[in-house]
């Protein structure tokens, strides 16, 4: 859309009163409806359920029905359940398994925030250690770890373990004043005083390699620009976002200011994989048996790697109206930051007769044989393969 940033990834995130309006009544529709949308658009869904907002600026509290039955307590702005209690461990985290059992392992979701404990499932409240991990391992029991984004807080020690990815939340807060506690310009923010801190105290450094790392804006950079963050703030800002090995952006649905636009792109094209194809290499005549050996240079110059095991490097042979694919034996998650050579002994389906037999590449669907990740590189087809020229079967 003009004016946003582009983003093959919707993210969607709702509360419990939408999913269980009355104790015991589901309905799950609206991440059906967001499926169907995030498909219509090209992209795939991440999704966070929430126990609660917290009534700031109206946004949703605990459902009502909760409210009168069970134990809460008002803080600040909201009502918070006893985060520790069986109640609520048994109904929110039930309302939890029983969406994770129907979309936990859905083949267009990509990721799922965990969320049970404070405002926005942020890791503000109070619960314990223990509980935490009980709500975690809800989630691990049905859906794969490289999936699964835990929150900073006790979450992220137990996700660190368990090999789960996690998000940050306030990316871009590097506010200065001293809260009327210290001088002005010695105050807390996130950049500075919560994200290096808590993922080395996590045990998180290394995350990136199994699982996504999501940064989730405070604000967004239209209000950034709006409160005059000087260029030199954003450029330290993007920089430790790629530092992180970040996969995915999330600021949230604001219009881009024209200012800061080159930078957020630039910082977009780098976060996650970026493959760029860079070599490739074979014998032309192969003789009859149809053996040859392919060797191919590939450069992910982004800053992760992919973590779902669904794609592959594919050859495609094509000899009149004939055509076969052919799965390399790579396994792209393995494909981390830098460069991947891939050296293997290929047979060319028996199917083949003597003669030009052309050849393609791509990164496909290993249920569908589509293209489906992009290379970085120029000369890709309409249909997203890459002629590489061609063989001789002699």
């Amino acid at each position: 859309m003009k004016g946003h940033l582009p983003s093959t990834v919707c993210y969607n995130r709702w509360n419990w009163d939408t999913f269980e309006p009355e104790e015991g009544k589901f309905d799950f529709s609206v991440i059906e409806n967001s499926l169907k949308v995030a498909k219509l658009r090209g992209q795939s869904l991440h999704i966070r359920l929430m126990p609660y907002s917290g009534g700031t600026g109206g946004s949703p509290e605990l459902p009502e029905w909760y409210r009168k039955k069970y134990k809460v307590r008002k803080v600040s702005t909201h009502w918070e359940p006893e985060h520790n209690s069986k109640e609520y461990f048994g109904l929110w985290g039930g309302l939890i398994e029983r969406a994770l059992r129907i979309y936990g392992k859905h083949p267009d979701i990509d990721i799922i925030d965990t969320a049970f404990n404070g405002q926005w499932g942020e890791g503000a409240g109070d619960m314990s250690f223990a509980r935490c991990r009980e709500f975690t391992e809800l989630y691990l029991k049905h859906a794969p770890a490289a999936r699964i984004v835990v929150d900073g807080g006790h979450e992220m020690v137990v996700g660190a373990k368990r090999g789960t990815g996690w998000r940050m939340n306030c990316f871009g807060d590097m506010r200065n004043y001293g809260h009327g506690i210290v001088p002005d310009g010695l105050g807390w923010n996130h950049q500075f005083d919560s994200y290096p801190e808590r993922i080395i105290e996590a045990g998180a450094v290394e995350s990136w390699k199994r699982a996504p790392v999501v940064f989730e804006t405070c604000h967004n950079p239209a209000r950034w620009y709006k409160d005059d963050m000087p260029l030199e703030y954003l450029d330290f800002i993007l920089q430790q976002g790629l530092k992180f090995h970040s996969s995915l952006f999330m600021p949230k649905y604001s219009l881009i200011p024209g200012a800061y636009k080159g930078r957020l792109m630039k910082f977009i094209n780098q976060l996650g994989y970026r493959y760029v194809l860079r070599t490739i290499k074979y014998n032309r005549n192969i003789g009859n048996n149809g053996k040859f050996l392919f060797d191919m240079w590939i450069e992910n110059i982004g800053v992760a790697p992919i973590y779902r095991d669904l794609y592959a490097p594919a050859l495609r042979f094509r000899q009149g109206k004939r055509t076969e694919f052919l799965h390399l034996k790579q396994d792209m998650r393995s494909w981390l930051p830098g460069d991947i050579w891939v050296k293997e002994q290929v047979q060319v389906p028996k199917a083949f007769k003597r003669g030009k037999i052309l050849i393609a590449v791509s990164l496909v669907h290993k249920e569908t044989d589509r293209p489906s990740v992009k290379f970085a590189s120029e000369g890709a087809a309409a249909d997203g393969w890459h002629p590489m020229g061609e063989i001789v079967k002699s």
